[in-house]
């Protein structure tokens, strides 16, 4: 089973620069004695940002509608929040037009016509795998199977899921997290978290079911997501070492980094970089030819 996270999307408008996207960037969003009002110092301002980027672009949003006698208190909470809180304060401070304007801009791949699908894209494809979850908002997936000449039925509410679940169909793709064509299911505040648990239940339950049964391969995904981790967890307590072995795509050596995921039961795959995804994910497939 694949589970696909931000990482295989962060390509789409950096064709020449993959290897840019890592997990340590999943640290602080920027130094505390950073300028205020500067972006970090790596953001080129490209759609499909990591996460760091894109809490870090709701900071500087609401910068300019925040009282300057609440700057410091706003870098303040940006640098010791989450990101699904900071999404939240974000939300409500610029409202609803304006927050699915800014998700728009952020992942809608349809307004950037530079933004196209990547090696690692079409490498999935040719994996030809029933079933995938993604957290991704964007379409890229989508777009790499219509490219190839292939059907990919995508779930999105749990009305679609029930659906496509009796369908059957020979590529099934459960966006977890929805997708940018439809920004009302978009989860990425607190409050969307929530929801989603209790909105997407039969969703969730299949990922739970899946785990506790399928060896997965976790690609671009750092095993952070609040709901992801709620399912993995309980099946860890339930099932403990009585599970698949799961596995997880990293771009760099990182050894903290692996020794904490063997202790969730999860073995690292090293890459030389990003740009060696694509390769990998054609290795692993049974049926590529030498």
């Amino acid at each position: 089973m694949v589970f696909l996270g931000a990482g295989l999307s962060f390509g789409g408008p950096r064709l020449q620069s993959r290897a840019r996207f890592d997990y340590d960037r999943y640290d602080p969003w920027w130094p505390r004695d950073f300028p205020t009002g500067d972006l970090t110092p790596d953001d080129d301002g490209l759609p499909l940002p990591s996460w760091p980027w894109l809490v870090n672009r709701m900071y500087r949003e609401i910068l300019s509608q925040t009282s300057t006698d609440e700057h410091t208190s706003l870098r303040t909470f940006f640098i010791e929040e989450g990101p699904l809180d900071c999404a939240q304060l974000f939300r409500q401070t610029v409202g609803d037009a304006n927050y699915r304007d800014f998700l728009l801009a952020q992942f809608d791949s349809s307004r950037q016509p530079s933004i196209r699908t990547t090696p690692s894209h079409e490498a999935l494809v040719r994996l030809n795998l029933p079933l995938m979850f993604t957290t991704n908002y964007d379409e890229l997936i989508e777009k790499a199977y219509l490219d190839a000449g292939q059907q990919v039925r995508v779930s999105v509410s749990e009305e679609q899921f029930k659906a496509r679940r009796a369908e059957r169909p020979a590529h099934h793709l459960v966006k977890l997290h929805g997708s940018i064509d439809q920004p009302e299911t978009i989860v990425l505040t607190r409050s969307d978290y929530a929801r989603a648990r209790a909105d997407r239940k039969e969703m969730l339950g299949l990922l739970r079911a899946e785990l506790a049964e399928a060896a997965f391969l976790f690609v671009g995904f750092s095993l952070s997501d609040p709901n992801f981790n709620l399912l993995h967890d309980d099946i860890r307590l339930v099932y403990g070492m009585n599970v698949p072995a799961s596995y997880t795509v990293q771009g760099s050596r990182n050894p903290v980094k692996d020794r904490y995921l063997r202790s969730l039961g999860v073995n690292t795959i090293w890459l030389d970089g990003w740009n060696a995804l694509p390769d990998f994910l054609t290795r692993i497939n049974p049926t590529a030819t030498n």
